[in-house]
């Protein structure tokens, strides 16, 4: 990962991606930058961000509203993809 970070890959031929971050992340900039990379190689992507969450943290839905959200932001996503 160190030597060739995804970010600097190729995106093209990728099916839609929906990314989850919060501006206030360890790897905010990273994630902003493989959005940006996979858009202008023509993939649909689908950008939520929150603020002042920590890194994963819709795990810790059963504890945070806003990890909640970030999970249903991410099945409405699915859903809307699969119907």
């Amino acid at each position: 990962r160190m030597r060739e970070p995804p970010a600097h890959r190729s995106f093209r031929g990728l099916p839609p991606l929906a990314v989850v971050v919060s501006e206030h992340e360890c790897c905010y900039d990273q994630t902003i930058l493989l959005v940006n990379r996979a858009r202008e190689d023509g993939v649909d992507v689908t950008l939520g961000v929150w603020r002042y969450m920590c890194h994963v943290f819709p795990v810790l839905s059963m504890f945070l509203p806003e990890g909640r959200e970030a999970i249903d932001f991410m099945v409405d996503w699915m859903r809307k993809r699969l119907a």
